[in-house]
């Protein structure tokens, strides 16, 4: 059955469901039988808070409200007071004072030692017939209530233990209401070097009635999320695995990775596994790539040596690219990225070097070289491979799409 989230503010910083965390959340609803369907962000203002409670309560039958307390352990009476009456208006039901919250409230203030503020009874105020949500990491978690076949569920910035375990529990408010269960899993396929048309046309037949797909491009490339749900955990675990594997077979080596993970990830894990070096040799991306690289933990294993080199002089000086080079085609050029390739490779006596020269813009451009060409070079034991780009967008867009490639190129290589 569907559920959804309402956060009211628009931070992250004190709501239990910001990005990182909603894909998790996700899956365990899924596993507690309910399909998380939305997850919206509301402003402090009365009209825009009722509008959005009383579409939940036409569409879903589970709404998990979370005020947004931007980092603070303590209730934001405002924000909370307005929530609270405006469920209390939509379903009818007067707010009564909750002396177990009040004291949990009490306590909490007096734990850090302060004066509970004037006013601060407010939040324990709660819904009549609505039941206090306990929880031992923060105390008063806010509360539930069971209206019309619908669930509403109203928490105070939970701990994420408490959370695991309230989600697991959350079919038994809908006991005898429910349909018959369903058992979901989640499952993202991440995919660079095809557009999402592409990959949808190489998709086209997968799934049915118990597995979907979905999906999403970004700078990154595109990911594919599958979704399965079935009557049994062990079903929907073994549609999924059959419907992974034929993505998988399907997109070949466009497949980089799985779940969150960046290309480089996939990149450092070939390379420790084989025990090969790099190095970079960058213009236009200014370090960005050896940046990507040196984020995780343990690069000294596979990098050595990252160079930005700008101007003509650094590409002569660092990377030995000939002067001849530069004049007759440019530093933006085929040939000089395959000399700077070439000279980080052996200055650093590396297994592998990558370059990238190009323009990412806004300035610079001319009408045979135009903002967002990008030569990116790949010197290997099996020689070098230099390829030209024309990246769209805005000098960032440009420079994290070249960073993608190389990076691209270089894994490519090593499954090759």
């Amino acid at each position: 059955m569907r559920a959804e989230i309402i956060t009211l503010g628009f931070g992250f910083s004190g709501s239990a469901f910001d990005p990182a965390s909603t894909s998790v959340l996700a899956d365990d609803l899924g596993e507690a039988g309910f399909e998380l369907g939305s997850v919206t962000f509301v402003s402090d203002q009365d009209p825009e808070i009722e509008e959005a409670f009383a579409l939940a309560y036409e569409r879903s039958r589970l709404i998990i409200i979370v005020p947004d307390r931007q980092g603070a352990p303590f209730p934001s009476s405002g924000r909370e007071e307005m929530a609270k009456k405006a469920l209390s208006r939509l379903l009818d039901r007067r707010l009564v004072l909750n002396e177990d919250a009040r004291k949990r409230t009490e306590s909490l203030y007096r734990s850090k030692g302060m004066e509970p503020p004037p006013g601060y009874e407010k939040s324990a105020l709660i819904p009549q017939g609505a039941r206090v949500l306990e929880d031992e990491s923060s105390g008063h978690a806010g509360f539930i209530l069971d209206h019309s076949s619908r669930v509403f569920v109203y928490l105070c910035a939970p701990s994420g233990e408490f959370l695991k375990s309230f989600v697991a529990q959350l079919g038994a408010f809908f006991k005898g209401a429910m349909r018959p269960r369903k058992y979901e899993k989640n499952r993202v396929v991440r995919t660079c070097g095809m557009d999402e048309s592409c990959v949808a046309q190489a998709l086209r037949g997968i799934g049915g009635s118990e597995a979907f797909i979905t999906l999403s491009a970004s700078m990154e490339g595109v990911d594919v999320r599958v979704k399965t749900r079935s009557d049994t955990p062990a079903k929907s675990d073994t549609l999924i695995d059959e419907t992974v594997k034929e993505v998988l077979s399907r997109l070949g080596g466009y497949v980089y990775g799985f779940g969150s993970e960046g290309i480089e990830s996939a990149v450092a894990r070939y390379l420790t596994g084989r025990g090969l070096t790099i190095a970079t040799a960058e213009s236009c991306t200014g370090g960005l790539i050896a940046k990507r690289l040196t984020d995780l933990a343990g690069s000294s294993a596979y990098m050595e040596r990252g160079v930005v080199t700008y101007s003509d002089r650094s590409k002569e000086e660092l990377l030995h690219v000939p002067a001849s080079v530069l004049i007759a085609h440019g530093a933006v050029s085929k040939e000089t990225a395959q000399a700077m390739a070439e000279g980080i490779r052996w200055g650093a006596k590396v297994d592998i070097g990558v370059s990238v020269t190009g323009i990412a813009g806004p300035t610079g451009g001319t009408a045979t070289k135009p903002v967002g060409l990008v030569y990116i070079g790949l010197a290997t034991p099996d020689g070098v491979t230099v390829k030209g780009f024309n990246f769209p967008g805005e000098r960032a867009a440009v420079r994290f799409a070249a960073s993608q490639k190389a990076l691209d190129m270089v894994r490519r290589y090593l499954i090759s």
